[in-house]
């Protein structure tokens, strides 16, 4: 049942629902705005509560400070009845990401014209000591009239890390080399995430990829991406060098501040001849003849190397002007050597394309024996200590003294609970765990120290209440009966933690599937899962199925976030629209000159179509030849939700908006 208020605030419809709450489209009655209104579930499950509920409220200090046109605007927060809500700019528009699905590589002039306001927004949040640490295309929101707007600041700190636990949050495909090894941040940080968007703009691919997390964070660590100019010939190089050094792994050599990084953008045309070569190698200047070049790991560029990499390109070799009286080449013959020296540079690019992704397959190879390596390690230790500590407690306890356990382990703390050591009909536990520096609690009572293994002298007799706990392992609960006078052993072993999945999708809102069975989650989601091969598929209205397949081993988190794609299958086109073609043109598999081509369609059919405060007179499924702009689309049908949908159309391409209606309730 849809709730009719929060706080003041009066609610109009739902905008979004995800694993911490819902957005609400509602009305402040006292000036009569329009707003977002965030609020947070307090029946979060898979997540702990505290945590979500302080990422929550740290996003209305962080974004409440901040007044820019670049930024979402927050009006107000507060807690009703359990709920904390979050009062923010209303804002309708296409999130960045969804833009790229759509066009994947956007134009230059297109490109600085989002990335000026995005680095604007940013260099006043950092001036205002607030950093994102969660830059992404999902995060940016673009309105019709081309605003750019930057979203989200739920993780956002002024400075580094967030949790005291050193947990990272972020979104791994984003994250600076920085963020990911849990360092102090500024906003440098932001920019190194920033340079992702911006590769992703200009190429249309993401600079770090793997197949799980360890793997990307692995190369945005240690591996440089390909230049942008090496995956496509068209990009300009003083593009292709504002792109990389944005994304330098050392601060201090990126770019620091988003209006120095715009600068450079603006006037990329220029750039590219006047940037040192140890921050942008461009490639303009290579011959097509000249052997691909192999990027090197930068453990090894060092030498000779090192010095290649410092001398400038040579300028290609001037071509002497033919001879007097020499014979012209015919038409053919042009024709010939053109089609030959393509099929050399496409060749040459080939090669090297092989040859990198030989290397990157290397590097996952390696990477992964490295971490089998340190698994075997770690478990041949565990055995060791495992076995040590069995022997230890088999040990008859008449047999053990106080002094002689100080002399055949090494020492440790001591702990007294009670102040007064002289008192009679005391005992003693002595504690250990596997692993160690379990944290322990005593009858509800902890202190910093209480690390295993150590002794707790001075216990009073009786029963006492123990629980054993540490990260990233189940806690675990004891009953232990102090005796006046013994020094008696509590030893627990450490389950892992329970394995589960993180999951995500662009757009959110998509059900979760783990094995066959739904899960009744909607992305942002968390699934507890048991070890072992698990299959997770997200399904979403309107949008293609997407599946994975993983097999987690105890304790291990499994991290999934696709973006969502819509289904392109063609329609049958309807006949000529009447006198709407006033409006859309007249209906054509062809798609005219000058003009896109729009198809709209609905399950279940019938749906009316109203684009502006015109009606079409016809309803779904159709489409129509229009002319290059931004259209807003409202579908209706009796019995089903209202759509609405802001559809951006350019020349000489189809534009499909296809819709599974939903029913009313």
């Amino acid at each position: 049942m849809l709730i009719q208020s929060v706080g003041r605030y009066e609610i109009i419809g739902e905008l979004g629902r995800g694993a911490m709450g819902v957005v609400y489209k509602a009305q402040d009655p006292t000036i009569g705005r329009t707003v977002a209104l965030k609020t947070m579930r307090l029946d979060v499950h898979g997540l702990e509560s505290d945590d979500v509920l302080r990422r929550f409220k740290n996003e209305a200090r962080a974004a409440g400070v901040l007044n820019h046109p670049n930024i979402v605007t927050i009006y107000d927060a507060g807690e009703q009845d359990g709920m904390f809500y979050i009062a923010m700019e209303f804002i309708e528009g296409t999130m960045l990401h969804s833009l790229l699905a759509e066009k994947r590589i956007l134009p230059p002039e297109e490109i600085i014209q989002l990335s000026r306001q995005i680095c604007k927004g940013l260099d006043y949040a950092h001036s205002n000591g607030i950093i994102h640490r969660d830059i992404k295309p999902a995060n940016i929101m673009i309105t019709p009239d081309g605003t750019v707007k930057i979203m989200d600041f739920g993780i956002a700190k002024a400075g580094g890390g967030m949790t005291s636990t050193g947990q990272v949050l972020g979104t791994p495909n984003y994250m600076s080399p920085e963020q990911v090894k849990g360092k102090a941040l500024d906003g440098r940080s932001d920019l190194f995430s920033f340079g992702v968007v911006l590769y992703e703009m200009v190429t249309g691919e993401k600079p770090f990829v793997g197949q799980n997390v360890t793997t990307i964070i692995y190369k945005i660590v240690h591996e440089n991406p390909i230049p942008p100019r090496d995956l496509d010939v068209t990009i300009h190089p003083g593009l292709s060098a504002v792109v990389t050094k944005s994304l330098a792994k050392v601060p201090e050599d990126r770019y620091q501040t988003g209006a120095e990084l715009i600068k450079d953008l603006e006037n990329y045309k220029s750039v590219g001849a006047t940037m040192s070569p140890t921050t942008a190698l461009p490639t303009s200047a290579v011959n097509v003849s000249e052997a691909p070049q192999v990027a090197v790991p930068a453990s090894v560029a060092t030498g000779a190397v090192a010095a290649a990499a410092a001398v400038a390109p040579q300028p290609d070799v001037a071509q002497p002007a033919p001879a007097m009286g020499r014979k012209k080449r015919g038409a053919l013959e042009v024709v010939l050597i053109t089609v030959l020296a393509i099929a050399v540079a496409l060749g040459g690019y080939g090669y090297y394309r092989y040859r990198n992704a030989l290397k990157v397959e290397q590097a996952d190879r390696e990477l992964e024996q490295k971490l089998q390596e340190e698994q075997k390690q770690q478990a041949e230790q565990d055995s060791a200590r495992k076995a040590a500590a069995a022997a230890a407690a088999a040990k008859p306890e008449s047999t053990v003294t106080p002094t002689e356990s100080e002399t055949k382990t090494p020492p440790v703390p001591k702990a007294s609970v009670s102040p007064n050591k002289a008192e009679k009909n005391r005992g003693e536990l002595r504690f250990a765990s596997q692993p160690g520096g379990a944290k322990v609690e005593i009858d509800g009572w902890t202190e910093p120290t209480w690390l295993t293994p150590f002794l707790a002298s001075n216990l009073g007799a009786g029963k006492h209440t123990v629980v054993f706990s540490k990260l990233g392992y189940l806690p675990e609960r004891r009953t232990v009966n102090v005796t006046i006078g013994k020094s008696l052993p509590v030893m627990v072993q450490l389950n892992p933690a329970i394995s589960k999945l993180v999951v995500d999708s662009t757009p959110p809102g998509a059900n979760v599937e783990v094995d066959g069975k739904d899960t009744g989650k909607i992305t942002p989601a968390e699934v507890v899962l048991e070890k072992g091969e698990h299959t997770v598929v997200l399904r979403k209205p309107g949008f293609k199925d997407v599946s994975s397949t993983q097999t987690l081993a105890e304790g291990q988190t499994w991290t999934f976030t696709p973006v969502l794609l819509q289904p392109t299958t063609q329609m049958t086109p309807p006949s000529r629209p009447g006198f709407w073609k006033k409006i859309f043109g007249n209906s054509s598999e062809v798609i005219p000159e000058g003009k896109g081509l729009v198809h709209i369609h609905t399950v279940p059919e019938g749906a009316t179509i109203q684009v502006g405060n015109q009606i079409a007179p016809r309803k779904t499924n159709v489409q129509w030849p229009v002319d290059p702009g931004t259209y807003d689309i409202v579908l209706t049908m009796d019995g089903y939700k209202q759509v609405h949908r802001i559809v951006r159309v350019q020349k000489g391409r189809p534009v499909y908006v296809e819709v599974v209606m939903e029913k009313q309730p």
